[in-house]
């Protein structure tokens, strides 16, 4: 596995004047996810859980629904293997599967291709179910998981530059979490290791570093994830989808406060 820091070459400013220095820097490499053999996506990432952060980026896709429709994973991380490539995950997955790949509107970039807020909104609730589940969290163990994943955060320690994210149950036991350059692969990375493991998402809570943006919270909708908190805001965006998809949002989880944008049912004040 490559190491996720690197040190490198740098000059600091102090005081008015230049010095030659060194520090670690996130390494960031690609990672090209095939479907049955052929090209399907290729994304930037920080090294390690690369068939996770491929099956979990294929259930936030919507194209895997259960870990049953995958019949094979393989990844290749050096150039031995005469059949790929380095850095390569092959996953072959069920022709039902491999029929949902035309539903792919996730990373749409819809202010550039004509679609305003409300009709990309509207067009993805017209495909994609509401999030399930009767999961309740209280405040304080929502502010109690958040500090776990700030303290969990060790590569961002050391560089400064991941973003982090965690699938928790709400008394702690379960606790996954990982880091990344980008907050999408943190997020499906966490919850490709939870499809792996077969835990239940519908019973679990999603913890970002970062804000609640509109597509952190279709992954979550999409995973089954019924609670996503951050230590920082949401997007207006971000809120009416998971308004609309019943799916509870909070942001601000911080400096024991939090505020609560969606669905506040299942967030429960302390006995």
């Amino acid at each position: 596995m490559t190491d996720p820091i690197k040190e490198l070459p740098m000059w600091r400013y102090r005081g008015g004047r230049v010095q030659a220095a060194r520090d670690v820097v996130v390494v960031e490499e690609p990672l090209e996810i095939r479907l049955g053999g052929e090209p399907f996506q290729v994304l930037m990432r920080l090294p390690g859980w690369e068939k996770e952060l491929a099956l979990g980026f294929l259930v936030t896709e919507g194209i895997v629904r259960d870990l049953s429709e995958v019949v094979t994973m393989h990844f290749c991380g050096t150039a031995t293997d005469p059949l790929l490539p380095p850095n390569v995950v092959d996953v072959h997955l069920t022709e039902a599967a491999l029929g949902r790949r035309g539903r792919r509107h996730l990373e749409v970039a819809y202010s550039s291709c004509g679609l305003c807020a409300k009709e990309a909104v509207s067009e993805i609730c017209s495909k994609t179910p509401p999030v399930a589940g009767s999961l309740a969290v209280s405040g304080a163990a929502l502010l109690t998981l958040m500090d776990r994943l700030q303290e969990a955060q060790t590569i961002y320690r050391d560089t400064g530059g991941t973003h982090a994210v965690a699938l928790a149950s709400p008394d702690g036991r379960v606790f996954l979490h990982a880091e990344d350059v980008g907050r999408h692969n943190a997020m499906d990375k966490v919850i490709g290791r939870a499809v792996f493991t077969r835990r239940d998402l519908t019973g679990m809570v999603a913890l970002l570093s970062g804000r609640i943006s509109f597509e952190m919270v279709l992954k979550c909708i999409r995973a089954g994830i019924p609670i996503l908190a951050a230590v920082s805001a949401p997007t207006t965006m971000a809120l009416e989808l998971a308004q609309e998809l019943n799916l509870t949002t909070v942001g601000f989880v911080r400096d024991q406060r939090l505020n609560i944008y969606t669905h506040p049912e299942r967030i429960i004040e302390a006995e």
